[in-house]
């Protein structure tokens, strides 16, 4: 798994207009945490991938 190293500020949709992204662990605007802004790892090994492929069917 690769981790990225952009972060994005933890309360950018309350404190800015704007996502404000990072390198380092706090905001550079309001000092509040950073977290990680990749989207979470998909693996073809998913054991509920099926489940949720059959559900995302049936709503469209």
């Amino acid at each position: 798994m690769v981790k990225s190293d952009i972060r994005v500020c933890s309360a950018w949709e309350t404190e800015h207009e704007r996502p404000v992204y990072t390198l380092g662990d706090a905001c550079p605007e309001c000092g509040a945490p950073s977290k990680n802004s990749a989207p979470a790892p998909f693996s073809p090994d998913d054991p509920y991938g099926e489940y949720r492929r059959r559900a995302r069917k049936r709503r469209d």
